[in-house]
């Protein structure tokens, strides 16, 4: 059956929850092993008699599309050889897991888990380099163990340390029954040890992770239902809005074209407070919390510096330099000001009055913002005091429009900074009529329930 170019989601929602599955099955938390599920997958593919449209190389016995190396060099690759090295792969790990010597197999290591590490490795050695289990090189081993070990794999960090003793001993094994000769059984074992230190090193950076097993890892962590289709479809929806599956890695930088949204997403994104708070993960200028490190006052009129109110303040700040840049058409900025500066410039002006003062933006005072502005006019001028004098009295009306400072605060702020005479503050509207306390309300409700 021929696959419309629709159906391509279908097929990225599928890799994504096949590697899911697979990660959960490695770690036990579902009631299947890693056999039973690619089974499953096959049973699926030839159900629906579907292939990839996007890969040349459609073979899917293993419940994976084989993306195989057609580099000149290497002998052609053929089915069959393919289909026999899985074979015997299957085979040789049935009869170890009911030899004697499984019961002697290092701790922690299960069928499951050698027939997935030995399977894998058979698949992408021949795929990779041609090699079959008994013709492999440093090569090949080395590739695969720091290549698609750490790149596809999906398995929790711990387990890679329990590759080598794995393999050591199965090898061990599969040569004292005369199926791999001897000599190249412990030259294996050498490449193996020799392979792990980087193999584990690499595992601990999910730079070196593929899109799926990192999306795969993510759904996992943030609790997605992968059973739900519509949760899945949101999640990836949420993934590409902010700047697709290159977000979720670690390193990520924001360009400014993220932030070119039409009008209704940015709304959209506005209103959502969750929305707004993973953009600002990604567009944090400073992700490695150096503003922790910087100077700042370990207590101040009965107020003392801490951890955990900083985070939440820069936090506040990054999200109100968002907002700012967001709905930039209701604000003036300084001129050719890109979404990265506008944010950066808000959170550090956010970050140094926590810093000096220890206040949070509810909390600014009307005499820091007339020693700012005075400061700002004898010590800046040009384009740098134009610059100022156009972004605090934004980020003022900004934090005023979105409820974090009241009218009054963002009126009284304003005018200090400019040093303008400061609005005097309104005085309660007397209330007319006759006032009760809430004594005497309670009292009325109830004698209006008995009639």
């Amino acid at each position: 059956m021929q696959i419309p170019i629709q159906s391509k989601f279908f097929w990225i929602s599928f890799d994504i929850i096949s590697e899911l599955l697979r990660y959960l099955a490695d770690t036990n938390k579902i009631g299947i092993n890693k056999r039973n599920l690619e089974e499953m997958f096959v049973e699926f593919q030839e159900y629906t008699d579907a292939d990839d449209p996007d890969e040349e190389i459609k073979e899917m016995y293993t419940g994976k599309l084989r993306h195989v190396s057609t580099d000149s060099w290497l002998p052609e690759w053929k089915e069959y050889i393919a289909v026999n090295i899985e074979r015997y792969t299957r085979e040789w790990v049935d009869a170890y897991a009911e030899s004697s010597d499984w019961h002697s197999r290092p701790n922690g290591i299960d069928k499951a888990f050698i027939s997935m590490i030995l399977s894998n490795l058979a698949k992408w050695a021949y795929d990779d380099y041609r090699k079959t289990p008994k013709s492999r090189t440093k090569t090949a081993i080395t590739g695969v163990m720091t290549g698609q070990f750490v790149s596809d794999l999906s398995k929790e960090p711990e387990s890679y340390k329990l590759i080598a003793p794995a393999l050591s001993h199965f090898l061990t094994y599969i040569a004292k029954q005369g199926w791999l000769n001897e000599k190249r059984a412990s030259d294996y074992k050498r490449f193996i040890a020799a392979a792990v230190p980087d193999m584990i090193q690499l595992s601990r950076d999910q730079d070196n992770f593929s899109p799926l097993k990192l999306l795969a890892m993510k759904m996992h962590e943030d609790g997605v239902d992968i059973t739900d289709e519509k949760a899945v479809q949101a999640y990836i929806t949420k993934v590409n809005q902010n700047g697709g599956i290159d977000s979720l890695y670690d390193d990520y930088e924001a360009d400014d074209s993220m932030l070119d949204m039409p009008p209704e997403e940015v709304r959209e994104i506005t209103k959502h407070s969750e929305q707004l708070r993973r953009l600002a993960e990604i567009y944090d200028p400073d992700p490695d919390q150096n503003y922790l490190n910087s100077d700042h006052l370990p207590e101040f009129e009965n107020r003392r510096w801490r951890k955990k109110t900083a985070i939440a303040v820069h936090a506040q700040g990054v999200q109100a330099g968002l907002r700012l840049w967001l709905n930039r058409q209701d604000y003036k900025l300084p001129k050719n000001w890109n979404a990265v500066r506008v944010v950066q410039n808000v959170s550090d002006f956010v970050d140094l009055h926590y810093a000096q003062a220890l206040l949070k933006p509810t909390e600014w005072p009307v005499p820091s913002f007339r020693d700012f502005g005075e400061w700002a006019r004898s010590g800046q001028s040009g384009e740098h005091l134009a610059a100022t004098n156009q972004l605090i009295p934004s980020l003022l009306a900004e934090l005023t429009d979105d409820g974090t400072l009241t009218r009054e605060q963002g009126k009284q702020l304003t005018a200090a900074f400019f040093g303008k005479a400061i609005p005097k503050a309104s005085k309660p509207k007397k209330v007319k009529g006759k006032v009760i306390s809430l004594k005497q309300a309670r009292k009325l409700l109830k004698n209006k329930k008995r009639h």
